[in-house]
């Protein structure tokens, strides 16, 4: 089980529940000094330093990792200002770990307070508009394994501490710019989904996102797949995989047409994108998905069409059948008759 914990608005960080606290002190050019992340304004080629105490609340030893990494948005709408495996955007210029350099650990020894000290580099070319990441901090993972097997217990948590670094350079403000990328087939935790990357090209947060989207099938006229979420979020310079849920339905190749509507608010202005794009599921891929996929049912919306479809054949084909054999009655008692006439 794993525990995050992100330090953002707080100004201490309680330590009642992991081996270590951490504590932010924040520089004279902090845009706002209410708040306990680092907000800074800089210039082009300017070097400064920024200092976090670690303090040790027990009474061993404890080995502290810490990772820089760049804000990036997950799958959820939601910021990650912590250690990630989605990929860097290509919009990304001044990524936080080429700007900003540290110690990739700190050993503390039991109940010690240590100060760390990171050094930020701006890069000679100004920009306007924000870098966003973070500071991740946590123990060691062998320390943690190690404790948990001495005190018998097969649960281990492990936590961290994310403290958010906001760089910039100006006051002008930069609007967020939404491109959607490609559109494809793919899977969620093992649940069949419709992948749509969302691009935010631009250096500045999305806040109070919503989205709504709709997958139609070729010459379709209602959606076979919806999803509608809001109070979403999205980093600056990052792409975003927004999954479209199959609602563990299998999935079907063919053509679809995804339509997508996304508006969202960056300082105090509000803006709404809309997007269509067509794209194919081919057969081999949603065979490969299916038998990959958990709970996977028949698709409804795929199968109604066909049941409807059969119902109308089969009811074509009684008519016709009962038309047939009332005609061959005709016939018959026409027979009938004129036999009857001729005796």
């Amino acid at each position: 089980m794993t525990l995050i914990s992100f330090f953002i608005s707080v100004d201490h960080v309680s330590a009642a529940q992991a081996n270590f606290a951490v504590e932010t002190h924040i520089p004279d050019n902090q845009v706002d000094k209410s708040k306990t992340y680092f907000d800074l304004k800089m210039v082009p080629d300017q070097n400064q330093t920024v200092t976090v105490t670690l303090k040790n609340t027990t009474d061993k030893a404890v080995t502290v990792e810490i990772m820089i990494n760049s804000a990036k948005t997950n799958s959820n709408g939601v910021i990650e200002y912590g250690k990630n495996t989605m990929p860097t955007d290509a919009s990304l210029k001044h990524p936080l770990d080429s700007l900003m350099t540290g110690p990739s650990s700190v050993v503390l020894s039991a109940n010690e307070s240590k100060d760390v000290t990171f050094l930020i580099k701006m890069s000679s070319d100004a920009f306007d508009g924000k870098v966003l990441g973070g500071l991740t901090f946590q123990q060691k993972s062998s320390e943690v394994i190690q404790d948990a097997s001495k005190a018998g217990t097969s649960v281990q948590n492990e936590y961290a501490y994310a403290v958010a670094v906001v760089l910039r350079e100006t006051d002008t403000n930069v609007f967020p710019n939404l491109k959607l990328l490609t559109v494809k087939p793919g899977q969620e935790n093992y649940r069949n989904v419709i992948h749509a990357t969302i691009q935010n090209d631009q250096a500045a947060i999305l806040s109070d996102v919503k989205v709504d989207a709709a997958i139609y099938a070729k010459d379709g006229k209602k959606p076979v797949y919806t999803s509608s979420k809001n109070d979403l979020q999205v980093a600056p310079n990052s792409s975003w995989v927004y999954p479209i849920s199959l609602e563990n339905t299998k999935m079907e190749p063919g053509t679809y047409t995804l339509r997508m509507t996304v508006s969202g608010t960056s300082a105090n202005k509000s803006k709404t994108w809309t997007f269509s794009k067509t794209f194919k599921i081919a057969e081999k891929e949603a065979r490969e998905l299916n038998k990959s996929a958990v709970d996977v049912k028949a698709n409804t919306n795929a199968k109604s069409i066909n049941w409807l479809l059969i119902a109308v054949i089969c009811l074509i084909i009684l008519v016709v059948i009962l038309i047939l054999l009332f005609l061959l009655k005709n016939k018959r008692e026409k027979q009938s008759v004129d036999t009857n006439s001729h005796d």
